[in-house]
């Protein structure tokens, strides 16, 4: 962390998006810790989609391309024998392009999934609570030095058990 910072550990979910609704609007750089998943911090915070679907409709669409350009290639490359049939077949072309469309969709998405989460990590942060996996949640607020009694006290008003303030 670059930025000076305060961390704030919450017993009860209550108590963290009470204190994410009182930094609501003020421009700050907020990072929550939370032990599983809350579709409530997701909503308090009202963050935007994951651009990862982006990622999964790109290697879709990609995949379906290949699919059918390889089919149609593999058909112009050995001349096989079609006996009376078109010489390009659409409709096989249809399951090959699907099994392209899944495949990449799915490699592509996960790679995209990697890049917007920031994994692998080789190491946690320093200020890292190991409580944070277990029963805790944590809300670091990226501040700078002159708003730190204020946002220290608006932590502590909205039921902060702990409050560390980081260099």
């Amino acid at each position: 962390m670059t930025r000076p910072a305060l961390l704030g550990i919450f017993i009860y979910l209550d108590d963290l998006l009470a204190a994410i609704k009182a930094l609501d609007g003020k421009g700050l750089d907020l990072t929550i810790y939370s032990p599983s998943a809350q579709g409530e911090i997701k909503e308090a915070l009202r963050q935007n989609p994951s651009p990862v679907r982006y990622y999964t409709l790109f290697g879709g669409l990609f995949g379906l391309i290949s699919g059918f350009f390889l089919a149609y290639y593999t058909v112009l490359q050995w001349k096989f024998v079609v006996s009376g049939k078109p010489v390009i077949p659409w409709i096989p072309f249809v399951i090959v392009g699907f099994e392209f469309l899944i495949l990449f969709g799915v490699f592509i998405s996960f790679a995209g999934m990697l890049i917007h989460s920031r994994l692998p990590r080789r190491r946690l942060p320093v200020y890292y609570d190991p409580r944070f996996s277990d029963n805790r949640f944590g809300l670091l607020v990226a501040c700078s030095s002159q708003d730190r009694e204020k946002m220290a006290g608006l932590l502590r008003e909205a039921g902060a058990e702990e409050i560390h303030d980081l260099e």
